[in-house]
C-alpha cells in the first residue's frame, strides 16, 4: 500500500491540473478584461451587461448544477457495474437540458418587450434573447464537460476548457480592440463563442448512441427521482445567492448594480476556484462514503481550503485601500462592497467540494429548508438595506448571509460525516 499512495497522490494532483489550470488562466484572464471593460464602460452599462451575466449563471446554477449533480450521483456509481446504464444516464440529462433550453428561449421571444423592460429599465428584448441564447449554450456545454469528468478523460477536458476559455477571453478582446464595447455587443460575442465551443465539444466526445433504446424509460425515472429535491435545492439556493443583484436591479438603479458588479469582478476567485476543484472531487465523494473514507477525504479538501481562505483573510485588511486603488474613476463605491462580497466567496470556496455534494447525497432537502427558513430574514434585510445604502447594503447583507450559512453546513457535514452516514445510492 506504501507504494501506491504516491501514484494515487500524483494521479489526484494530474487530474486537479488539468481542470484547475485551463479554469484558472481563463478565470485570470477574464477577470483581467473584466478590470479593462471597466474602464470602457459607464457603471449603468456594465450593469447591464452584468444582469445578462446573472442571467446566464441563474440558467447554469438552477438548471445546469441541478441536472449535472443528478447525473454525477448516479452515473457515478453504475459505471462501477454497468456502462450502459451509466451513458442512458447521461442521454437523459442532455435530453432535458435540449427541452428545457427550447422552452427557454421561446419564452422569451414570446415575453421579450416587457421583461427586458424590468430587467433593464428599458427595452432591450435583443439583449435579453442573446442571453437566454447563451444559457442554453452554456446548459449544453456543460453536459460535454460533465462527460469527460465522468470518463475520467482529464486531458480530453482541459483541452475543451482551453478552447472554451480562448474563445471568450479572445471574443470580449477582440472587441476591446476592434468595437465599442456595450453590453449588446459583448453578449452577441458571448453567443458566437459559445456557439463554436459546443461544436468543438461535439466532435470531442462524439458519443456512440444505442440503435434502440436510447432513452430508456427506467433511467429517466431514475434521474427525475434523484433530480426531483436536487433541483428544488439549487433552484431555491442560486435564486437567493444571485438575490443581492436582482433586488438592486428593482429596488435600486443600474449604475448601483454596476458597483455591485465590478467588485464581483474580484470577489468570485475564490468561489471560483473552490467549483473548479469540484468538478475532480465531488465524483469521489459517493465512493469515498460508502468506502468509509470520506473523512480522509474532506480532511485533506477542506484543511488545505481552509487555510487559503484564512490567509486571504488576513490580509484582507488591505483589500479595501487596494480596491480604491485599482478601481478607475466612477468605480471607487466598489472597494467596500468587495470586501463584504469576499467573506461569502470564502465560505462557498471552502464548501463547493465536499460539503455540499455529501450534503445533497445524504440529506437532500437540508440546503432547501435551511434556505426556506431563512429566507424571511434575508429578504427583510434586504428590503431595508438595499434603499438605503445601494450596493454596499446588498453586498453587506449577502456576504454576512453566506458566510453564517455555510458555515452552518460544514458543520453539519463534518457531524454526519463522522456517524457513518452514508450517501444516497443510484439504485431506486
Amino acid at each position: 500500500m506504501r507504494r501506491k499512495d504516491p501514484y494515487i497522490m500524483n494521479k489526484s494532483l494530474q487530474q486537479t491540473a488539468c481542470v484547475a489550470l485551463p479554469k484558472g488562466l481563463g478565470g485570470v484572464l477574464t477577470v483581467a478584461l473584466n478590470s479593462i471593460l471597466l474602464t470602457h464602460m459607464a457603471p449603468a452599462d456594465f450593469g447591464a451587461y452584468a444582469i445578462c451575466l446573472t442571467l446566464v449563471a441563474l440558467a447554469d446554477g438552477v438548471l445546469g448544477a441541478a441536472i449535472d449533480m443528478s447525473v454525477v450521483k448516479l452515473a457515478s456509481v453504475h459505471r462501477l457495474h454497468d456502462q450502459a446504464r451509466a451513458a442512458a444516464v447521461e442521454r437523459w440529462g442532455v435530453a432535458v437540458k435540449l427541452a428545457v433550453s427550447l422552452a427557454l428561449v421561446s419564452v422569451t421571444l414570446a415575453l421579450a418587450g416587457p421583461l427586458s423592460s424590468a430587467l433593464f429599465k428599458r427595452p432591450e428584448p435583443e439583449l435579453l434573447v442573446l442571453a437566454m441564447a447563451v444559457a442554453s449554450g452554456v446548459l449544453l456545454l456543460r453536459s460535454a464537460f460533465l462527460n469527460l469528468q465522468l470518463q475520467q478523460r482529464f486531458g480530453a477536458y482541459a483541452g475543451l476548457e482551453l478552447l472554451a476559455q480562448a474563445l471568450r477571453v479572445g471574443g470580449i478582446g477582440a472587441v476591446l480592440l476592434w468595437l465599442r464595447p456595450s453590453a449588446q455587443v459583448l453578449m452577441a460575442v458571448a453567443a458566437l463563442c459559445t456557439l463554436t465551443a459546443l461544436l468543438g465539444a461535439a466532435w470531442l466526445v462524439r458519443p456512440r448512441l444505442p440503435r434502440r433504446g436510447l432513452l430508456p424509460r427506467r433511467e429517466g425515472r431514475e434521474l427525475a427521482h434523484a433530480l426531483h429535491w436536487i433541483f428544488i435545492t439549487f433552484a431555491f439556493s442560486a435564486l437567493l445567492s444571485r438575490a443581492d443583484l436582482l433586488l438592486l436591479t428593482q429596488y435600486s438603479t443600474l449604475e448601483q448594480v454596476g458597483l455591485f458588479a465590478a467588485a464581483q469582478v474580484l470577489a468570485q476567485i475564490p468561489e471560483l476556484l473552490g467549483s473548479y476543484l469540484a468538478v475532480v472531487v465531488s465524483p469521489k465523494v459517493a465512493p469515498a462514503s460508502h468506502a468509509g473514507t470520506l473523512l480522509g477525504l474532506m480532511a485533506r479538501v477542506q484543511g488545505g481550503l481552509l487555510a487559503l481562505a484564512l490567509l486571504v483573510l488576513l490580509s484582507g485588511f488591505g483589500l479595501l485601500y487596494f480596491g480604491a486603488a485599482w478601481l478607475p474613476k466612477g468605480y471607487a463605491g466598489s472597494a467596500q462592497v468587495l470586501v463584504f462580497l469576499l467573506a461569502g466567496s470564502l465560505a462557498a470556496m471552502c464548501a463547493f467540494p465536499v460539503a455540499i455534494p455529501y450534503l445533497m447525497f445524504v440529506k437532500p432537502d437540508f440546503i432547501f429548508k435551511l434556505d426556506l427558513y431563512t429566507l424571511p430574514l434575508l429578504l427583510a434585510a434586504y428590503y431595508f438595506a438595499i434603499p438605503e445604502a445601494g450596493a454596499i447594503g446588498a453586498a453587506w447583507v449577502s456576504g454576512g448571509a453566506r458566510l453564517l450559512k455555510l458555515g452552518l453546513m460544514q458543520a453539519c457535514a463534518w457531524n454526519w460525516a463522522r456517524q457513518g452516514l452514508p450517501a444516497g445510492t443510484a439504485t431506486l
